[in-house]
């Protein structure tokens, strides 16, 4: 049954597995669940791996089934999309994944810093006209927030479909910190064993949307980030002027969506 975004919002409000903190109080200094996932939500101690901007939660949704030994949030600001993957996740009793209604540029307000073990990015917008770096998603200034969550060795999973986007993608990692572990500029055309066969599962994971982009000849980029090092204070700072705004930034950037009363 179709069902309109008022009607997943009053949903999303009964599932157990979605997270909807006060927004507005995020943005004034607040945070919520940083570093308690693992044991408040999940109950133990397993690997924490994130997907932003994760739309309807379904790449989630299936990592979250073939891996129980770890724990998924799906992360997006709008609450109607991963309706879908929590809906799913809840129907079918998948106790190791959660979702989360937040912006990115405010992750380490939620995700302390070494708690997150794996980010997965797939198909975010290019942003190609973005030239100080405040909208796409793995600019120098959101690889500088990721890496600061990251464990030691944590990865970051870029997967797109823009070869502008992957090239940007890879040189902004030199001015984070991050190393390149793995590139790739046509994913499902690689010979049989490049990749380590559970990457390879999930990369093989294909939405609606990346087969219809498949159809129509455009090639699947895939590239690996590595936290190798720790942020300096000064260029984390600096990401978080440049996405957050000045501490005394009351306001969010975006509206709060309404509530059904």
């Amino acid at each position: 049954m179709n069902r309109s975004k008022r009607d997943r919002w009053a949903e999303n409000e009964s599932l157990p597995c979605v997270h909807e903190p006060d927004l507005k109080e995020v943005v004034a200094g607040g945070s919520y669940m940083r570093g308690e996932w693992s044991r408040e939500v999940f109950g133990n101690d397993h690997p924490l791996v994130l997907e932003l901007g994760c739309g309807q939660g379904l790449f989630s949704v299936d990592l979250a089934r073939r891996y129980p030994d770890r724990n998924f949030v799906g992360v997006d600001v709008k609450g109607h999309r991963f309706w879908r993957g929590a809906r799913t996740a809840t129907d079918e009793g998948i106790g190791n994944i959660a979702f989360l209604r937040a912006r990115i540029q405010w992750l380490d307000r939620f995700f302390a810093d070494n708690e997150v073990h794996e980010i997965w990015l797939t198909f975010s917008d290019p942003q190609l006209a973005d030239k100080r770096g405040t909208k796409r998603l793995t600019s120098k200034y959101y690889q500088r927030i990721y890496s600061h969550i990251l464990a030691p060795g944590g990865l970051l999973h870029i997967k797109t479909d823009s070869p502008e986007f992957h090239e940007r993608t890879v040189e902004d990692a030199e001015q984070s910190g991050m190393f390149v572990r793995d590139s790739s500029k046509n994913v499902h055309g690689e010979t049989e064993g490049r990749f380590d066969p559970a990457l390879a599962m999930s990369l093989a994971f294909i939405t609606a949307f990346e087969l219809r982009w498949i159809r129509e000849g455009r090639r699947i980029h895939y590239a690996s980030l590595e936290n190798v090092q720790d942020v300096a204070e000064s260029d984390l700072a600096e990401a978080r002027l440049m996405l957050q705004g000045p501490p005394e930034r009351i306001q969010p950037r975006y509206p709060e969506r309404p509530r059904r009363s």
